[in-house]
């Protein structure tokens, strides 16, 4: 089916990311993948890249893209609200497609696209959800579906090294702004962390949040607290914010038989010796205690070093080619795009509305306060 096991890519947006997946295509760092063509509305990133892949073809728009080049795959790496309409027209003609987090704005319009997908079986969608190829996130998944962990009681997460200056979103007029991208902090950053914790954990029953903008000129926020309850009656507690200079990424999740802390590349495992429900019924007197063994877990320098270079959704483009060509289950696919996505429009709409909402949410409630949030936008620039 395809030519000498070989992978025809093209990428639409080359912007900082697209041009990362670009021009890892190009230098061969994906076996079996091959770039042939890039697509971004920008003469002046078209010319550019032209210079430094001269046997690379390029294209004004995705329409032109999908009527006059010969592909297999297309990465999407466009601003969030335009990457289903793009990816439609793709599987529509056949094509695969991976999408860039998130895999839009909006759940209602996601779950609208992953029906759609169901109609074109032949083509394979994966999102690029690279902080599940972490090694360590891959190990705290294998601890808990183990049963290692026994039963989940707490988790809490904070999120606070996505610091990002008044200079980076000026860069770009559409950043943290809910015309151009749709939110802040959460949808366009924290949607990784969000998407491993759904991973590792499933999905809330309810969420309780806030949000707010710190000292940066956005009308999105950049700081977030929320608490989210699970069916079994435990808590995790979410923090994260893009304003706090050397901030952290840290993981804990607590069970009755043990607890994982994953932070800085590293995760330390605590096994208990009994059960916290054993060690209540058997301890007869003063506050109980129960010994444990502790083993460490690292990333593993090669590995890191690796995707210091070349980035970790290189792995995602690795996986998908082994999938096309070798039948390698998928690391994440389209429907494992809506979970994360609708924990953040929870957020948001929690926030908005200042109060506890039930998962599944009221997308259609959601659809309106956003229009809102835009209109209001559109009033304050114009004022300006």
């Amino acid at each position: 089916m395809f030519k000498a096991g070989i992978l025809k890519y093209a990428v639409i947006g080359i912007g900082r990311m697209g041009t990362i997946h670009a021009h890892n295509l190009y230098k061969g760092r994906v076996a079996s993948s091959k770039l042939v063509a890039v697509c971004d509305i920008s003469s002046d990133a078209l010319a550019s890249f032209a210079k430094k892949h001269p046997t690379v073809k390029c294209y004004s728009s995705h329409e032109e893209l999908l009527d006059n080049c010969n592909f297999d795959v297309v990465i999407i790496a466009v601003p969030h609200y335009q990457h289903l309409k793009i990816a439609e027209s793709f599987i529509i003609a056949g094509k695969n497609v991976i999408i860039e987090k998130p895999i839009t704005v909006e759940l209602k319009d996601a779950l609208a696209f992953c029906e759609l997908r169901k109609k074109y079986p032949k083509s394979r969608v994966a999102i690029v959800y690279n902080q599940r190829t972490n090694s360590v996130y891959m190990r705290a998944k294998a601890l808990i579906e183990s049963g290692k962990l026994g039963e989940i009681r707490r988790a809490s997460y904070i999120i606070t090294n996505w610091y990002r200056s008044d200079a980076y979103y000026a860069n770009n007029s559409w950043r943290a702004s809910y015309c151009g991208e749709g939110g802040g902090i959460l949808l366009n950053q924290c949607v990784h962390q969000l998407d491993i914790l759904t991973h590792l954990l499933g999905m809330p029953i309810n969420i309780d949040s806030r949000i707010s903008t710190v000292n940066r000129h956005i009308t999105t926020e950049n700081d977030v607290t929320a608490i989210m309850e699970y069916k079994n009656g435990a808590f995790c507690t979410l923090s994260a914010s893009g304003h706090e200079q050397y901030g952290t990424c840290r993981l804990e999740i607590a069970g009755d038989k043990g607890r994982i802390v994953a932070h800085n590349y590293k995760m330390t495992f605590y096994a208990y010796a009994k059960s916290e429900p054993e060690l209540n019924s058997e301890t007869i007197k003063g506050y109980g205690s129960v010994k444990k063994k502790i083993k460490h877990y690292r990333y593993g320098y090669i590995r890191l070093l690796k995707d210091s270079l070349y980035g970790q959704q290189m792995r995602i483009i690795d996986n998908f080619t082994k999938h096309i060509l070798k039948g390698e289950n998928l690391i994440a696919d389209s429907e494992e795009g809506l979970k994360a996505l609708e924990i953040i429009n929870g957020i948001y709409l929690s926030a908005w509305c200042s109060e506890k909402i039930v998962v599944p949410i009221d997308n259609d409630l959601y659809s309106r306060m956003l229009e809102d949030k835009r209109e209001i936008e559109k009033n304050s620039f114009a004022e300006r």
